[in-house]
């Protein structure tokens, strides 16, 4: 039977595994979406579950590597980007903290076309279902057809009402999505895809290893307990097996051998 404190040790152990697997760091953009028109606003949030505070927001334009601040206004932990530039704010946006650790990155697109498409900016998890739509400055939906990059240049889908959903999301379905209505193509942007049964499958690993880690010293020294108190029951006295090793220094050439003896040892329990 386990000992309580081994589920203690192991429920601690597994914790601490999955705070090395799973990131803690968040980024949130809202709307969540990777392209906008010119003129339109973002917020951007950074943040950690244990550490709100410390965390800048970065991103890699056009220009150079800038921090919120220089291209946004900074409310609390988000930042604000109230008319969004294509020369200037199309760039890569993560979060970063003064101890270096950093959140996933996104990519936000800025245009001038006649319309875009709508796809989140966040990973989206396996299993779950995401809609991609083709909309125009208006705001209404764009009958359209949708592209996927790698495939042949004929649609995956034509949609007359402007949107394609895609159901049980697998990680075949990452990669670069567009729209078009025969005449003007949306900018391509990529749907990236998190698998969601990554930590499931790997807690039962984590509790195995952990048992494997914690019980087998317990286990030894519960056997070796056992057979002294065998051994002294039955007025025997277990053998202790001593090995003396070659001295490569002494001149003496001595051999490894074993030698037996018998040790007779007070053990108060």
């Amino acid at each position: 039977m386990k000992p309580p404190f081994v589920f203690l040790l192991c429920d601690w152990f597994m914790l601490l595994l999955s705070g090395l697997t799973v990131p803690a760091i968040s980024l949130n953009v809202s709307p969540n979406r990777q392209q906008f028109f010119t003129g339109e606003s973002v917020s951007i949030g950074c943040g950690e579950a244990q550490n709100p505070a410390g965390w800048k927001l970065k991103r890699i334009s056009l220009v150079n590597t800038e921090m919120c601040g220089s291209f946004g206004n900074l409310h609390g932990s988000s930042c604000t980007i109230s008319y969004l530039s294509p020369l200037a704010d199309e760039g890569v946006y993560w979060c970063e903290h003064a101890n270096g650790k950093r959140s996933i990155k996104v990519t936000i697109t800025v245009s001038a076309r006649p319309f875009i498409m709508e796809i989140p900016a966040l990973p989206v998890l396996t299993g779950s279902s995401v809609t991609l739509r083709c909309r125009n400055r208006n705001g209404f939906l764009t009958p359209s057809h949708f592209f996927k990059f790698g495939r042949h240049r004929s649609p995956i889908t034509t949609a007359p009402t402007g949107e394609f959903t895609i159901s049980n999301i697998q990680q075949s379905d990452e990669g670069f999505y567009w729209c078009s209505n025969n005449s003007t193509d949306s900018p391509s942007s990529r749907l990236n895809v998190k698998d969601s049964s990554s930590l499931a499958s790997a807690s039962p690993m984590f509790r195995l290893i952990c048992h494997l880690v914690v019980i087998s010293p317990y286990c030894a020294s519960t056997g070796l307990m056992v057979s002294i108190y065998c051994c002294r029951k039955k007025g025997k006295t277990p053998p202790v097996t001593v090995e003396m090793g070659q001295d490569a220094e002494s001149d003496q050439g001595w051999r490894s051998e074993n030698v037996n003896a018998d040790v007779t040892t007070e053990h108060d329990f």
